[in-house]
């Protein structure tokens, strides 16, 4: 049973310009690289990880990633280098079928599990776009090897086994219970019962050792930065896990968690860029602690908004509720994008601290700096391997945030589609007769507030078309033949009528600049401080910056505009805006020549003149103080 509102059914994307071309870069500039593969396959024949360390997630984090990339590429190079890579992982399997870049003598802790879940979904992602048969069989039996390993090991402490949550040192079991995700998976590939009976124990455990997370939310009563774990990574692949779960079972209280959680998140620890944790990537409470100037720099991590956005994906498929589609938006025009390493610039503390290391630029920064800082401060997730080259979390995890684009922007459902994306080019379906669909997009979004659509169908049939009605804009418009057409249901315009081959709408958007201010809190405690040594959180008190209330921030759409200390003012001094007393902000067009490539630049009119502001996402690309940049702008 389909327990899903809507479904991925995009069967073909083309994009055009900015979009298109970051497929393009982060296809050539990381994934077709088979020395990359090699390299991370070789951390399973090597037992890299002896030190406790992670170096065993790269290959299945950045494999997952691949794949959806693939999926929108088509390119062959591409899809033969993956099956190289399988092909790898599958021989350094051992006898017993274990694969694990941890030491037999010392599995199970640190990072283990983890590691062994992202080979697992690695392999779950590959088998989507497999074009052999007989690989798609070696794959399946290769991920029943190494689960019936860990199960013969991990389980009931009353049969002898590690409980999962404690199969390792870290964060109290939320990192090695997250392996629940491709279990369940593995479950839905083969129907063997013993999988889902594992899942079960798992769902069953709670995710710590300490509480069970799925009740917490159940609960509602809790915050996520409230918990007395607050890995932010971690904590929602667990949550991924229990909606592959739910699917499944169908069981109403674990779907009540799964939303009561996202929801919370997005209450609580969303920020204007659509990340979260001011704190590196816990949840602390930073939708209210995002303008504070004293937060820690290594902050808004990467790893963090690529999980926030495959998993509000997921919810909306489950809920249909347009706000994760306007979340997982926000996320991908300014935090996604502005971590994107587009100039290719090395990370200068490797430089500094690593000088004998094999020095190269690796495709995605970690952390993105809210109010007056730059980006580049530090690799998460650093690890150096053997050979003395080097890789990081964020930047293996970040082609999935890109590779779910397609996945979201056209979804179907069993009486219609939704369009949820406004990108130039084209995407396919089908409708709910099961005939081919096209969806041509004409617009220069997100410069524009103009869309112009084309739908190409088999022959003409009766069906809602939605359209997403985003949150920011008050005043949308949606024509056919010059005539106002459509009601807002749910988010969504939608118009219920018999659709023929060559039919078009327009779409007009309200971009008005909003100005938005920092929400005041006082002091608060906050569960932000880990004692690693007996691996634990303890509450800290946490007080209001002074200055975070003389900030602002300007929202055009979904794009957030940024200060640049290229732009010839300093992000010091505060700037008199000009804000209208219904929270709008007048723009003009941008009369100077910038110095970077930006999506967005407009002036925006002070008390001394006008002030140029580019887009988030493009700012700060040069890595260093020379292109600080900010969100949230010091103000008068």
């Amino acid at each position: 049973m389909n327990r899903e509102i809507y479904t991925y059914d995009n069967r073909r994307a083309a994009y055009n310009g900015f979009v298109d071309a970051a497929f393009k870069f982060i296809e050539e500039f990381q994934l077709i690289s088979p020395e990359h593969w090699q390299r991370f396959v070789y951390q399973f024949e090597s037992d890299a990880d002896s030190d406790r360390g992670w170096k065993g997630e790269y290959w299945g984090k950045m494999m997952r990633g691949a794949c959806l990339v693939y999926a929108y590429t088509r390119n062959q190079k591409l899809y033969d280098t993956l099956e190289d890579a399988i092909e790898g992982m599958i021989h350094a399997a051992s006898d017993d079928g274990r694969i694990s870049s941890y030491p037999r003598n010392n599995e199970f802790c640190g990072w283990d599990m983890w590691c062994r879940k992202y080979v697992l979904l690695g392999m779950q992602y590959f088998l989507d776009i497999c074009q052999s048969d007989e690989l798609r069989a070696r794959v399946i039996a290769s991920m029943r090897g190494q689960l019936d390993y860990i199960m013969a090991h991990i389980g009931p402490k009353a049969e002898g086994k590690k409980e999962i949550n404690k199969a390792t040192n870290n964060w109290r079991g939320l990192n090695s219970s997250s392996i629940l995700e491709p279990v369940v998976r593995l479950y839905n590939l083969t129907g063997e019962q013993k999988y889902f009976d594992f899942a079960t124990y798992i769902v069953d455990r709670g995710c710590t050792d300490i509480v069970n997370i799925f009740d917490l939310a159940y609960e509602d009563e809790l915050y996520p930065y409230q918990y007395p774990v607050t890995k932010a990574y971690e904590m929602t692949s667990c949550f991924e896990g229990l909606l592959e779960y739910y699917k499944i079972t169908g069981n109403e209280r674990y779907k009540t968690a799964i939303v009561n959680f996202a929801n919370k998140v997005l209450e609580s620890d969303f920020s204007v860029i659509g990340c979260c944790g001011c704190t590196h990537e816990l949840f602390d409470h930073s939708s209210v602690r995002q303008a504070n100037t004293t937060n820690n720099p290594i902050m808004q991590e990467t790893c963090v908004t690529v999980t926030l956005m495959k998993f509000f994906y997921r919810v909306y498929l489950l809920t249909g509720d347009t706000r994760y589609v306007d979340a997982f938006e926000i996320s991908f025009y300014n935090a996604y994008l502005g971590a994107i390493n587009t100039e290719k610039i090395i990370d200068s503390s490797v430089i500094e601290q690593y000088p004998d290391w094999i020095v190269e630029p690796l495709p995605f920064d970690s952390y993105s700096p809210l109010t007056a800082g730059r980006r580049g401060r530090k690799i998460g997730g650093l690890q150096r391997m053997s050979d003395m080259h080097y890789y990081g979390c964020c930047a293996c995890i970040g082609s999935a945030g890109l590779g779910t684009l397609p996945m979201l922007q056209l979804c179907r459902a069993d009486d219609g589609v939704a369009l949820n994306l406004f990108i130039d080019g084209s995407a396919s379906s089908k409708t709910p007769q099961g005939r081919a669909l096209e969806i041509i997009t004409v617009t220069d979004y997100p410069r524009d507030a103009k869309v112009a659509l084309r739908l190409n169908l088999e022959a003409p049939e009766r069906f809602a078309l939605r359209i997403r009605d985003p949150y920011w804009s008050k005043t949308t418009i949606v024509t056919l033949g010059g005539k106002a057409i459509g009601e807002k249901v749910g988010g969504y315009i939608e118009i219920d009528r018999e659709w023929k081959s060559g039919d078009e709408l327009e779409l007009e958007l309200d971009m008005r600049i909003e100005a938005i201010r920092p929400t005041p809190y006082g002091s608060q405690v906050l569960m932000n401080e880990i004692i690693w040594e007996p691996d634990h959180m303890i509450p800290t008190f946490d007080r209001e910056d002074p200055l975070a209330s003389k900030h602002i921030a300007f929202r055009r759409g979904p794009i957030m505009l940024a200060q640049d200390s290229r732009l010839g003012y300093s992000l010091d001094e505060p700037t008199a805006f000009l804000v209208r007393e219904d929270g709008y902000v007048d723009s003009y067009e941008c009369t100077n020549e910038l110095p970077y490539k930006a999506i967005v630049s407009l002036e925006l009119p002070t008390e001394s003149g006008r002030v140029t502001l580019t887009d988030y996402a493009s700012a700060g690309k040069l890595w260093s103080d020379e292109s600080r940049i900010a969100v949230w702008m010091l103000t008068k």
